[in-house]
Order: C-alpha cells, then sequence, then structure tokens
C-alpha cells in the first residue's frame, strides 16, 4: 500500500513565472485529486483567494486576504472510511511573504478562535513547521495538522487516517513545493 500512495502522489513540480523569478505552481503540490489515499475519495477543490481562506475558522478571513505577496493556492480535501484529509499549497512571491503567511497560519492552528491545538512538535518538512495533534472544532473532531514553509510557499495538511499515509503526502507536497520532485 505504502508503495502505491508513494507512487500516486510523486508529480514534477510546474512552474509559473512571477516577476523575474519561477515560483512552483500550488496545483502541482496540493495532494491530486486522482491520488486518493486509499479509503477516501476526492470531495472538492478550491483555487485562488478562496484557497487562502479555505481552511480559516477563526474569523479572521480579512486577515489572511491582506497577506501581502500572494500568487495562487490550491487546497483539496479527501474523505471515506480511511479517514480525511485537507491539502493544501500557497504560493507567495517571495520567502519574506510566505513566512508571514506561515506565522499567521501557525496562529489559526494554535489560537483559541482557531483549532486551539498546542504548540505540538516540529514539522519534519519544510524550512519551518509544525504539526499538532488533539480536539478541534471541525466535523472531524480529533485531527493531525501540520503547517509548513518550504521557500516561497505555505503548505498545510490535516485530518485524520493511518499516521504513515499522512507522513508520506506531507513528504510528497514538500518534495514538489522544493522542486524536487
Amino acid at each position: 500500500m505504502k508503495r502505491w500512495l508513494w507512487a500516486s502522489v510523486v508529480a514534477l513540480s510546474g512552474c509559473a513565472a512571477f516577476g523575474d523569478a519561477d515560483v512552483p505552481d500550488a496545483a502541482e503540490i496540493a495532494l491530486p485529486a486522482d491520488a486518493a489515499p486509499p479509503g477516501l475519495s476526492f470531495n472538492g477543490t478550491a483555487e485562488g483567494e478562496a484557497a487562502l481562506t479555505d481552511a480559516v475558522i477563526s474569523g479572521r478571513t480579512e486577515e489572511f486576504l491582506a497577506l501581502g505577496g500572494f500568487v495562487d493556492g490550491h487546497v483539496r480535501r479527501f474523505s471515506g472510511d480511511g479517514g480525511a484529509v485537507l491539502s493544501l499549497a500557497l504560493v507567495f512571491a517571495d520567502e519574506e511573504d510566505a513566512g508571514d503567511a506561515f506565522r499567521l497560519f501557525l496562529d489559526e492552528l494554535q489560537s483559541e478562535a482557531g483549532y486551539g491545538l498546542d504548540e505540538g512538535h516540529a514539522s519534519e518538512w519544510g524550512d519551518e513547521g509544525t504539526c499538532a495533534t488533539g480536539p478541534v472544532p471541525t466535523p472531524i473532531g480529533q485531527e493531525t495538522i501540520c503547517v509548513w514553509r518550504t521557500g516561497s510557499v505555505v503548505m498545510a495538511l490535516g485530518g485524520w487516517m493511518d499516521p504513515d499515509r499522512f507522513d508520506d503526502i506531507g513528504a510528497g507536497m514538500d518534495r514538489r513545493a522544493s522542486g524536487a520532485g
């Protein structure tokens, strides 16, 4: 099973031109709709600014929409007997803008108005990141949520599913964000 998931989530990262630099393509980073993990089905997607605020539950949508340097975003949701997962990729113009966005998403993860999870532990992925597990005010109720930044890309992976599959998805997203394929 692990090999199937590994092969399914690996995709080459495309790039789009922004100013004088190439930036990753958010749609290429998020878990592909046709690569649903075993026991899960693709439920939907949000793109652009809709992806920027899709996972915001704190009522601070305007703060997220005001983030500087936002280029593009993509979120995909999956659920079924095997669990549920949200895969989010947000591309910013540069690492500074992505750092600001990362800190705001981290606050969403930890604040009582947001998901209310503790400080968690350092993510295995990216330049900076955090993963936390616990009860959340969503229909899932208990989930693991990771928020991390790789270069100019902020990513989040949240849900409930087999931990090894969860880790494989996050690692794949991180590789695609870094351009390593």
